[in-house]
């Protein structure tokens, strides 16, 4: 049988076989858009635990004496925390008490579902004094301060509305510094990682222990993100992190014996304008290292969008390096989503949603004024 192409027939059946795939088409966005909503949503969830049946649902009730050490003793377990003696557990009891009053306050404050959360996190048996000591190690007297004039702004026209570096495969899973003041190590690595599996399509998890134990300028109390970036770019690569495992503690310096992954150098690296808008732009193309102020509220962050309260107002002051792996909006409440390096029992499973847009400077905590943008061209 002939078919004709000119037929009224199968000019329908054409017509017809479109609409079909348009139809398609449009379902299937409309099924990603409420999966995307679903996962929004579930950010924002109160998980349901065994802190929530103690403490409430909204986790803002505070219990009796024998509800708080019963919440101890499963924190504890939850934590394996082993303590020396009776006395150091009476003291970090003591500590424990004072934090789980200030979060129990802090969250009947809450004007909003979205609003920061805090939580039992595993340094709640910390005061904010060893808290600071430990993991609060940067500070602006070690860096160099760029005036904005002397940084190129960045060619930035429409920016995607939502961006997650880890759906699309640039992002490692969550790791932890343990009780080291490594977290400039931390920043540096996985800005590397995401570049490097940005052009190369192969995500691979790199060595903090090489930067700890070989930039001269970094340890456990403290380094800096720029001289750890000029180390990788001296030894053009750096090791995987299976090749060269993480210890949390400085050691004796092993690249000439360990080889660097193949594809881990950089070419260079450049800072980033202070402003929304720039750090916004730098996002877009890649997940980018920044430093914070991280206060007494962080230290018990468990969800929520982050606003800083307790931060320094329009101050560059800064004290730990996170990476910036992404942004999205709840109920037109925008946020950046920030990789830390504590695990993944602190935070939103170890990421913490921070505020943008605010009209501030330098943005919730500083989070605008360091940034620092990575350059790859192989």
């Amino acid at each position: 049988m002939r078919i004709s192409f000119t037929s009224k027939r199968f000019r329908f059946f054409i017509v017809f076989t479109a609409c079909l795939c348009i139809y398609f088409a449009i379902q299937k966005n409309k099924d990603h858009k409420k999966k995307d909503i679903a996962s929004i949503s579930s950010r924002f969830e109160i998980p349901t635990s065994k802190y929530t049946s103690i403490l409430g649902p909204k986790l803002d009730k505070l219990p009796n004496q024998d509800g708080v050490i019963e919440l101890f003793k499963v924190w504890k377990k939850d934590h394996g925390r082993v303590y020396g003696d009776q006395e150091e557990m009476a003291r970090k009891l003591k500590i424990f008490v004072s934090n789980l009053k200030y979060i129990v306050e802090t969250n009947a404050k809450r004007d909003s579902p979205h609003s920061s959360l805090l939580g039992l996190t595993n340094f709640t048996d910390m005061s904010f004094t060893e808290f600071k000591e430990t993991y609060m190690t940067m500070n602006t007297d070690t860096m160099d301060i760029v005036d904005d004039d002397d940084v190129d702004e960045l060619t930035c026209s429409k920016p995607p509305s939502t961006l997650d570096w880890r759906l699309k495969g640039a992002v490692t899973p969550i790791k932890s510094q343990g009780g080291c003041g490594s977290c400039w190590a931390f920043s540096a690595v996985a800005a590397i990682e995401g570049i490097v599996a940005i052009k190369t399509r192969k995500l691979i998890s790199l060595s903090e222990q090489e930067l700890l134990d070989c930039d001269p300028y970094g340890s456990c109390s403290g380094g800096i993100v720029v001289a750890a970036l000029n180390w990788v770019i001296r030894n053009k690569g750096i090791a995987t992190q299976k090749d060269y495992p993480y210890t949390g503690k400085k050691g004796d310096c092993r690249s000439s014996k360990i080889a660097n992954s193949p594809t881990s150098s950089i070419n260079s690296h450049r800072p980033v304008k202070k402003s929304e808008k720039e750090l916004l732009c730098a996002v877009a193309t890649q997940p980018l290292s920044v430093a914070i102020y991280a206060t007494k509220e962080f230290q018990h962050y468990n969800g929520g969008v982050f606003t800083g309260k307790d931060c320094p107002s329009d101050s560059m002051k800064i004290n730990h390096a996170v990476v910036v792996v992404g942004y999205d909006s709840v109920n037109h409440e925008e946020y950046w989503i920030v990789k830390n390096s504590w695990g993944t029992k602190w935070g939103k499973d170890g990421y913490i949603y921070i505020k943008r847009n605010t009209g501030k400077k330098y943005g919730v905590c500083a989070i605008n004024a360091w940034g620092r943008l990575l350059v790859k061209r192989k």
